[in-house]
């Protein structure tokens, strides 16, 4: 399989649900994995430079799945990103299942919810880069120049609908071509025989720093929470000190990781829902990476990581912001 995400978060969340993947970002043609997970790095870019990025990412990879990873509340080029898969695969239809139930997103008669209400209501309308200005999945598209007629959009208010809507994805005519959150690729890598197990331990952490670089309220919150209740911090913005990594949002995460030489990331897991795990090698140490997108997750994120993967409470958590 093939995975292509327009973000190192999203490319995170989707390969930590897969056995025997990796995250690249940087081509590396003839990779032995059987999923490869390219970060296009193309939610920001305007959208004829993003499908040109996506097309050129594909020539590195032969497959006959691909899975288009998509943001869950409907930010980026998703339409000209999609418009650019129809053209590659001609005889090909896009099944789209934009929901991710077990974070609040939903889709009911093809309006995109989060926690009950339409997406373009929410904070995210505020997105700085990508304010989200419409809910209804379709309009989004042809906005950007899709053609719906091979999109299938499909509704999805449970897990259970998502796993149902891949195995009827996957029961299409190879090349089959996929597209949603991260929660289709929780429910493709389940019917295709390749999910992930718990790892039945996590890296301890005893020496890390937390780089807040999302203007989401949600990370703010979570920051102030673990701050409040007195999780033992550290200040140090030199994040290359240390030998974990917690990241909120993926332009943070990306501009990290590019300073430390665009390394191949190795997915184990996700500790929490939405908050993959995984390893890297640089100047000869294995360091972690812990990472999610900035607009989910409750306000005790950080005190659940620090409860669950915090080796000693004699060793301070670093904070940077």
């Amino acid at each position: 399989m093939l995975a292509l995400a327009d973000d190192l978060t999203g490319a995170l969340e989707a390969g930590a649900r897969f056995r025997d993947s990796v995250v690249l970002l940087k081509p590396q043609p003839g990779r032995p994995e059987s999923v490869v997970v390219f970060d296009t790095e193309s939610r920001h870019l305007a959208p004829d430079v993003a499908a040109f990025r996506l097309l050129g990412a594909m020539e590195s990879a032969v497959s006959d799945i691909v899975y288009k990873k998509t943001d869950s509340t409907l930010r980026g080029n998703i339409g000209a990103e999609f418009k650019a898969l129809l053209g590659a695969y001609p005889e090909s239809v896009i099944c789209y299942v934009p929901a991710y139930p077990e974070l609040g997103r939903t889709v009911r008669s093809g309006v995109l919810y989060v926690n009950g209400i339409p997406v373009h209501q929410t904070s995210f309308a505020r997105d700085p880069l990508n304010p989200v200005t419409e809910s209804h999945v379709w309009k989004v598209l042809a906005a950007q120049g899709c053609d719906l007629e091979r999109v299938r959009i499909f509704d999805g208010e449970s897990p259970t609908d998502v796993h149902a809507a891949a195995a009827e994805a996957l029961a299409s005519p190879p090349p089959v071509v996929v597209a949603g959150p991260a929660a289709l690729a929780g429910a493709l890598a389940r019917a295709l025989g390749i999910a992930r197990a718990t790892p039945e331990s996590w890296p301890e952490v005893s020496d890390c720093v937390v780089i807040n670089g999302s203007a989401h309220p949600a990370s703010a919150a979570q920051v102030g929470l673990a701050r409040e209740k007195g999780i033992p911090w550290a200040f140090d913005r030199t994040a290359g000190a240390h030998d974990t990594l917690i990241i909120f949002g993926g332009d943070t995460a990306r501009g990290v990781l590019h300073r430390l030489d665009d390394p191949v990331l190795h997915p184990l897991g996700e500790v929490l829902p939405g908050v993959p795990v995984s390893l890297f090698e640089h100047e000869g140490r294995r360091r972690v990476l812990i990472s999610k997108a900035g607009g989910y997750g409750a306000p005790d994120l950080l005190l659940r990581l620090y409860e669950r993967l915090c080796q000693t409470e004699k060793e301070p958590w670093n904070c940077s912001a």
